[in-house]
Order: structure tokens, then sequence, then C-alpha cells
């Protein structure tokens, strides 16, 4: 019996070049993907957040518009004017460029005393002004007041025009693309143009309703961009850049509405020259801007009947 049995060292085998690359290949796609996801719910983490304060600083513009037309002035000298003002002219076959307002008049007791130390009536003004008409359609929301008794009233264009000059404006939202007015009137139903003169029998609408679409955070400050030209005649729009949590049905391509669907960043575009516009081309690197839409209605005091002394 051999009590002494040769053992052969066993030879250690390591990776090959290949293995090793197949490993750093694998984990390079794996990190991808994790990456990938954790980019993917950063973006609609940040997206909800944005909505998040889109709808607070919505919800604080509409509580300050439903104190004015609260303190509507609803006795014999009230008056309310729901119409639209030119922005821009007609110009090369462009529409002009109309931006809708509505001015009233307001009991000052109703309103907080640094709108009116002297608790006189007060004249309040909602209007969009254009922020920069030569870059995009882009406007600010703007409440403008004005003591009843003060020279000139808000009715008149020119004095209006001053009052805001003046400083007598306050900016309540910017970045707004879109706004639409409508009223409930008694007696035509839903309308877009109002017209009350004071000192007459005719009452003031029942509820006012404010659509709203607004461009905030980085949808603003870092909008997507069209990744290849968009052609006038149509063609699919590809982006590049931030996504939205939501897309809408309408984007705005400098000042062009272009109605969309689809997901991003590939969307079909439905209709050209939407709102009004001006079918044109865009070229590539122009800015998308995606808004967010809000929607509130205001209840008109005495449900809009007009009181008597």
């Amino acid at each position: 019996m051999n009590f002494f049995t040769s053992h052969r060292p066993l030879k250690k085998r390591g990776m090959t070049l290949v293995e090793v690359m197949l490993a750093l290949a694998l984990f390079a796609i794996l990190a991808l993907f994790v990456i990938t996801i954790i980019r993917s719910v950063l973006g609609i983490w940040q997206a909800g957040e944005r909505r998040g304060r889109g709808d607070l600083v919505f919800a604080s513009a509409i509580e300050q518009m439903r104190g004015d037309f609260r303190a509507l002035h609803h006795g014999p000298r009230g008056w309310l004017v729901l119409d639209e003002w030119e922005a821009a002219p007609a110009e090369n076959d462009r529409p002009a460029w109309m931006l809708p307002r509505v001015r009233f008049l307001a009991r000052g007791a109703s309103l907080p005393s640094m709108d009116n130390p002297n608790q006189g009536a007060v004249e309040i003004a909602w209007l969009l002004v254009p922020e920069n008409p030569a870059k995009s359609r882009l406007t600010r929301l703007l409440r403008v007041t004005l003591a009843e008794k003060a020279s000139g009233t808000l009715r008149n264009d020119v004095r209006l025009t001053q009052a805001i000059q003046a400083g007598g404006a306050m900016v309540v939202l910017d970045g707004v693309a879109w706004l639409s007015w409508t009223a409930d009137d008694p007696v035509k139903g839903v309308v877009t143009k109002v017209e009350i003169p004071a000192r007459t029998p005719f009452d003031f609408p029942r509820s006012m309703t404010l659509q709203l679409e607004r461009v905030s955070g980085n949808a603003r400050s870092r909008p997507p961009i069209l990744d290849a030209d968009l052609l006038a005649r149509g063609g699919p729009m590809v982006l590049r850049g931030n996504f939205p949590l939501k897309v809408p049905d309408r984007v705005l391509v400098n000042s062009e509405w272009v109605g969309v669907s689809g997901d991003f960043p590939r969307l079909l575009v439905n209709g050209r020259g939407v709102r009004g516009a001006l079918p044109e081309a865009h070229s590539q690197g122009e800015p998308v801007w995606i808004p967010e839409n809000f929607l509130a209605k205001i209840p008109m005091p005495s449900r809009g009947r007009r009181t008597q002394p």
C-alpha cells in the first residue's frame, strides 16, 4: 500500500480578456439602465413639483381675483366691461394680436386697505400685456387699480396705459401663453364680450369663467427645442430637452399655436395655425412652449343682479 500519493498542483485559471470585456459591457448596460430609470423618476418628480408650485401660484391669483369680483359695485353706479385690446396690429397677412381684459367698478370698503385707504369706490382692470413681443407670445397678467374720482377712468384706453406706465399695475402672473374670459350672461348665455354701463337696468353676469395656460419653471427657463425643422406644410414635430409631465393639445412654437398629440419627444401635428395664428416654417433649435392648463369659475355677488338704492 502506497502511503505516498503524488498530487499534481492545480492550475489557477483567471478571466480571459474577452470575459473581462463582456463583464464590463454588461456592467455598463446595467449602469445605463439604472441611470435612465433614475433620470425618468427625477423628471417625473420635478414635473410634478413644478405642477404643484404652478397650482399654488394660480390659486393665489384666483383668490385675489375672486376678492375683487366679490367687491363688484352692483348698485346703480356699477359698470363692467369685458373686451379685447390690440397688442399688435395686423401685418403681412398676420392677424392682429388681440388680448383679453376685464374692467369694473368695485366697492372700496370690500377691498384690502392697501388698495384703497380712503374706502371710496375703485376701478379695477385685469388684463394681459406682452412680455417680449419680438421673441414670443408669452404675456403677463396685470392688475391695475385707480380711485374712482381720480383724473380719467380705466374705461379709457389712454388712461389705462398711463396708469400702467406710472406704476399703478401689479404683475400677478408671468409666462401666460393663453387666457380666455367667458361670462354667463342672464340673457345671451355664455359670451366673450360684455358691456354693462352705469345707471342702466341691465344685470351683471351671474359668473365669470377663466381659462388660462401658463409656462413656468424649467418649461420657461429651459424649454424643449425643435430637433428638426418644422415645415409650414406640416410633418411630425421632434423635440429635444426636458420632457413635460403631460403634453397638452396645443403648444406654442414662436408665435404659432400648433395642435399636437402623442408622447414626448416625437409628437404628431394635428393642426397648424390654430387659434387664429399664421402657419409658418420653424427652424431647428427654436423653443417650444408647453403650457399647463388651469380653469376657474368666479361667481358674481348677488348672483349678478343689479341692486337698487
